[in-house]
């Protein structure tokens, strides 16, 4: 059957019944799929706006994530010193409590300083013996074996080989007047290498028992080897009067949490505490990245009542989630830092009427003054015990359930509980007492006993509110979190309904040529019998001008 087009439509229409054919095609084929398109589009431009609106989401939950690291890592600690000989810095906020002490330096920690130095005609490339150097210390747990053959056989080869020993540097320069050696230990006595390794590292030089340094010997000394030793030191300092030595000038085991460096000889007065002023910027800086999402997802998932303005992801339970989750923060109990829970009230926040969270500074002071450590249940994750004979530590990548647990320790029979749960018992390397729990909730926790006396003691592990927060913002826009998920999902639905709105223009071109041939032929056959008409009006006038 031939194809009716619309050109033709038209002049057919002009000839037959004289109607808008092409109005009337185009209004039927509305009429069909209107409503349909026009809902489909409205989904479509909803689908883009909330895929629009959830990605503006997720960057928002990583400035916030962001924050709670930057809130994380900062310290509500000051720690200073009163001169430059010794300076103190927090390393680990959870561990460090309030100090003040008075440091005298007497003694620098130093290395142990090898130097030999060699006749004028001596290079990198000369020749030294070849063999085996055994070389120790008394803080090595065993020696460094050094093998000189064919492959490194000169001195520019024991350079590379002594640099390749944990503990040990050494360098060759040209000081102008010939190569000097120079090999370096770690600071300390115990760091030093034994007469034993020296002797080997001479002998090696070529230097033997009947050579004498400075005089060239071509079997004796071939090198015309002259040799010095500046002999190593320990630090040597006094706290509040108590003499202390360390190996090294940087110290971290003197006061727990801190770092000690010796930078002269010299007295200085050390103070650590927290301070109400930097806890309450942080807190400060807390509250600001909890408003700012908060404002973002009110905007974002308010619903167009009353005259107002619906937001791009009203009704989207994802979004809802998040918020709901932030509104709660300041309800939310944080365990495992004392015999009750903390809240973040007991700290002066507070809910304002429009959902924002504020400060009250002098409830914080109180707060502050009643208890200074109270601030680690927003800041510190931490393991903590009643008892200071107590080491508690566990697995950072599965730590067991926030909250207090009751150890029990019983020497006659060599048994534990935490909670009540069967402790494995056995000793570590120093020969401590070392207790683990296999239990569900406290599963990895370790305890390290300072001796074996009976012991009952409240243990706790407590995560913080900033480190909960930041993980939560870790299962929101992670590879496989919620807001993941809830793009993918509007992804497809996008997907879904570009196809319907494909589907709909197929109908409407197939309903527009289905109606334009079919006018075709009501306007051919109203034109046809309209050419009849009139040749049988003409036949009848003929036939009566006859008469």
């Amino acid at each position: 059957m031939v194809e009716i087009k619309t050109d033709i439509l038209s002049a057919l229409s002009q000839n037959g019944s004289g109607l808008q054919l092409q109005s009337l095609a185009a209004s039927l084929v509305e009429a069909e799929t209107g409503g349909e398109r026009v809902l489909t589009e409205r989904r479509l431009e909803d689908a883009n706006t909330s895929i629009s609106a959830m990605g503006q989401l997720s960057s928002q939950v990583d400035q916030f994530k962001s924050g709670m690291t930057r809130t994380a890592e900062s310290s509500s600690r000051l720690a200073s010193s009163s001169a430059a000989a010794v300076s103190i810095e927090v390393t680990q906020e959870a561990l460090a409590s309030d100090l003040s002490a008075i440091i005298e330096v007497t003694a620098l920690a130093s290395p142990q300083i090898l130097t030999y130095s060699f006749d004028a005609d001596v290079t990198s490339s000369s020749a030294i013996t070849t063999g085996t150097l055994s070389l120790d210390t008394d803080e090595w747990s065993s020696s460094a074996d050094i093998t000189i053959d064919d492959s490194n056989d000169t001195l520019g080869g024991l350079v590379s080989a002594l640099n390749d020993v944990n503990g040990l540097s050494a360098s060759l320069i040209d000081t102008g007047d010939g190569m000097a050696l120079i090999i370096k230990s770690k600071d300390g006595l115990g760091n030093a290498l034994d007469s034993a390794s020296i002797a080997a590292i001479t002998g090696a030089l070529g230097l033997t028992s009947n050579g004498t340094e400075g005089q060239t010997d071509a079997s004796e000394n071939p090198l015309g080897l002259t040799s010095d030793i500046s002999a190593a030191t320990d630090a040597a300092f006094s706290v509040d009067g108590v003499e202390v030595t360390r190996s090294g000038n940087t110290i971290d085991d003197l006061f727990p949490g801190h770092r000690i460096t010796l930078n002269s000889l010299g007295t200085a007065t050390l103070n650590s505490s927290e301070s109400s002023t930097s806890v309450r910027e942080r807190i400060a800086g807390f509250i600001d990245e909890v408003n700012a999402l908060k404002s973002y997802l009110n905007t974002a998932t308010q619903r167009g009542v009353n005259g107002a303005t619906a937001g791009p992801l009203a009704g989207d339970s994802a979004a809802q989630s998040i918020l709901n989750k932030v509104r709660s923060i300041t309800t939310q109990p944080i365990l495992g830092y004392g015999d009750t829970p903390v809240y973040l009230a007991e700290l002066g926040v507070k809910t304002e009427r429009d959902g924002s969270l504020s400060l009250d500074e002098t409830l914080l002071a109180k707060a502050m003054e009643d208890n200074p450590q109270i601030a680690e249940a927003l800041f510190s994750t931490q393991f903590s015990s009643d008892d200071a004979g107590v080491s508690v530590s566990g697995l950072a990548f599965a730590p067991p359930q926030p909250g207090t647990y009751l150890l029990v320790y019983d020497p006659d029979t060599g048994s534990a509980t935490l909670d009540g749960d069967d402790l494995s018992v056995s000793t570590d390397s120093d020969g401590n007492i070392l207790l683990r729990s296999t239990a569900a909730d406290t599963y990895g926790m370790q305890f390290t006993l300072a001796n074996e006396d009976a012991l009952t003691t409240n243990v706790r592990y407590g995560t913080s509110l900033v480190d909960q927060l930041e993980s939560y913002s870790d299962l929101l826009i992670g590879a496989n979190g919620m807001l993941a998920r809830r793009e993918t999902e509007l992804g497809l639905d996008l997907e879904s309904f570009e196809e319907q709105l494909t589907s709909i223009e197929a109908k409407a071109d197939m309903l527009t040529e289905r109606y334009n041939i079919q006018f075709g032929r009501m306007e051919a056959m109203i034109a046809s019998l309209k050419e009849t008409g009139e040749y049988m009006e003409s036949l009848m006038d003929a036939w009566n001008a006859d008469r």
